[in-house]
């Protein structure tokens, strides 16, 4: 009986211990998984606005934002017209400054059109700045992108080198009002003046309309069978040229230069029908707009009133090689 009494006391004493002991803790890594991740995103909106969303080179451009956004960890949007149209660009726009972004960046399909805009969104505290093509009579605080006279003289020499210093060419340009389109024509004339042999027979616009660019450059090679050459000076000017001149097999007689680095012009360089591409960079050119616009939202100082990013003149035997890199 006294052991009995022994044992329950024993076990008595030992139910009271483990009531007092105090819960266990539950694990770190559990605790934490219950946490809300804080949150280190960018919550200011930057947005582009291109001319139109028709030619593929703004593909490359949209690339070079989102690639940037995710490693800056901002909000960025890509808007634009459907086609280039200068007046639902600046209807757009108009959309956006009623959003209140922190930056802008405009390619202008016409300068004259956007000097409104750009003083109302600069009015409304928001940093403006040109991409791509440039309105230099507004106040936008800086321009990023191409030296447009100087690449428009690489066009030139280029094709004047595929054509021996001598032909007849002629002109795809794309929107007679777009500065960059206007540019890259006069330094490409510029640079044929240093070759007296080779004649400029024609300048067509092709309103970055990629069906009116391949037929004008099919009505091109019926009104001037001995056409030599064709420079592309927007990125529909080559598909239309390159496309004009397979259909004509003339592909390898018929020189074809210009811009820009599109999935067209790719495919008609890997058949023999285009000579140079000429890339302005547009990834790179794009991620750096947007490192620019989230510096100039942080209040850091302009870094200059023009930015060139450069061009990269691309030919057959590189082609496999430019396109393995962000360009």
């Amino acid at each position: 009986m006294k052991r009995l009494y022994i044992v329950m006391l024993i076990a008595s004493i030992a139910l009271l211990l483990s009531s007092c002991a105090p819960a266990a803790e539950p694990a770190a890594t559990e605790a934490a998984a219950e946490q809300p991740a804080a949150s280190s995103k960018d919550e200011r909106l930057f947005v582009f606005l291109p001319k139109g969303l028709d030619n593929p080179y703004w593909d490359a451009c949209r690339k070079g934002m989102e690639s940037q956004m995710a490693k800056r960890g901002v909000n960025a949007e890509f808007l634009g017209p459907e086609v280039s149209d200068a007046a639902k660009q600046v209807a757009i726009i108009e959309s956006v400054i009623a959003r209140n972004p922190a930056a802008i960046a405009i390619s202008p399909n016409d300068p004259a059109t956007v000097q409104d805009v750009i003083a109302k969104a600069t009015a409304a505290g928001i940093k403006v700045i040109t991409w791509d093509a440039d309105a230099p009579d507004s106040e936008r605080l800086l321009y990023i992108g191409t030296d447009n006279v100087a690449a428009g003289a690489t066009a030139g020499e280029e094709l004047a080198k595929a054509l021996d210093g001598k032909g007849k060419v002629a002109i795809l340009t794309g929107s007679l009002t777009a500065l960059n389109a206007q540019q890259r024509v006069q330094g490409f004339r510029e640079a044929m003046k240093n070759y007296p042999d080779i004649e400029i027979v024609a300048e067509e616009p092709t309103d970055d309309d990629a069906a009116k660019s391949l037929s004008l450059a099919e009505s091109l090679l019926q009104a001037h069978p001995d056409l030599a050459g064709f420079y592309g000076v927007t990125g529909n000017g080559v598909p239309g040229a390159g496309g004009a001149v397979k259909q004509a097999n003339l592909c390898g007689k018929v020189k074809v230069v210009g811009f820009d680095v599109v999935p067209q012009g790719i495919e008609l360089m890997k058949a023999g029908c285009v000579d140079a591409l000429i890339s302005q960079r547009p990834f790179g050119m794009t991620a750096q707009a947007l490192d620019i616009m989230i510096d100039l939202a942080d209040g850091k100082p302009i870094p200059a009133t023009s930015v060139d990013t450069g061009v990269e003149v691309v030919y057959p035997d590189g082609l496999e090689a430019f396109l393995t890199s962000d360009h």
